[in-house]
């Protein structure tokens, strides 16, 4: 799979997240997994598309969980913090 094929299937997966700072765009391992076809395939292509900056990542609290929020570069940046 090259570079654009990846980033499609990526693109495919990418949806709302409810964190503890807000909602963020984007999507979790399992969501690349799925879309990859193994952990083992998700984890070098995410590897290789970070490298050419291609995806971001942040952690984030997604169910309690502290889950990586992983992005497409050119999609949507994650929702602003606020400060109450």
């Amino acid at each position: 799979m090259n570079h654009t094929e990846a980033i499609a299937a990526l693109r495919a997966v990418q949806a709302h997240h409810n964190t503890a700072q807000g909602v963020q765009i984007g999507f979790l391992m399992k969501d690349a997994t799925a879309a990859l076809g193994s952990f083992a395939q998700a984890s070098n292509t995410l590897a290789m598309l970070m490298v050419d900056g291609l995806i971001t990542s942040a952690p984030a609290v997604v169910d309690g969980d502290v889950q990586t929020i992983y992005r497409i570069a050119d999609a949507t940046p994650p929702a602003s913090r606020s400060l109450h």
